[in-house]
């Protein structure tokens, strides 16, 4: 074996120590971001709550945006994982175990989710992600509510995609003091009642049709 195919060789232990020193720097930031440190936290705080030298930080993030980017990231595939277990009928029957579940998912990584929260607050930015989720939401309220308006549609998809999010998970929590019970109570409520209130435009707009037809 020459020195150079020696050099190129990675072994997959060290490919995972790797990646678990690169999940636990990203989880320190983002536990220092929840403690309301986004604009002023440096690398070398990342590397003393991570464990880490400075330098090890810099080999995986050499800059903060980089190191905020890896946090979106990771938040994302939290969400995309809670986005598999998204409404897809306007049924009031199917929110509570979404919603459950959903909310399971943001308590376990807590931590991640704040800081990205507060860090897509604070740098008013819009993952594909949650553009991808918006659309889902807004194509299932057309093909389950085609009697709804357009205007309506896109109301309802707003209101659905706002409840069904970890950002209200995070006011909920934060803002209001809600632990995780709570928090499902209060969203499976507000799903259903929304949902039965778009039910209930169809039945009117069927009696209105009716009534026009009788008379």
């Amino acid at each position: 074996m020459t020195k150079t195919s020696q050099r190129s060789y990675t072994s997959p232990l060290r490919r995972q120590q790797q990646e678990n020193t690169r999940t636990g720097i990203i989880e320190a930031a983002a536990v220092i971001i929840s403690e309301g440190h986004l604009m002023d936290f440096s690398i070398q705080d990342v590397a003393d709550r991570a464990g880490v030298s400075y330098g090890t930080v810099y080999r995986h993030f050499s800059t903060r945006e980089a190191l905020l980017e890896a946090l979106y990231e990771s938040a994302a595939d939290v969400i995309g994982l809670s986005l598999s277990l998204s409404l897809t009928t306007l049924s009031p029957e199917a929110v509570p175990s979404v919603i459950e579940k959903t909310v399971a998912v943001f308590e376990e990584n807590a931590a991640i989710l704040q800081a990205f929260t507060m860090a897509l607050a604070a740098n008013n930015l819009q993952p594909k992600s949650r553009s991808q989720r918006d659309k889902l939401v807004r194509q299932m309220i057309i093909e389950n509510a085609p009697h709804l308006s357009p205007e309506t549609a896109r109301q309802a998809a707003a209101i659905i995609c706002h409840l069904h999010s970890s950002l209200t998970w995070a006011i909920l929590k934060q803002r209001f003091g809600l632990n995780a019970d709570e928090t499902v109570g209060a969203l499976i409520w507000a799903l259903q009642t929304l949902i039965r209130d778009l039910a209930e435009r169809g039945k009117s707009t069927s009696m209105e049709l009716n009534v026009t037809k009788e008379v």
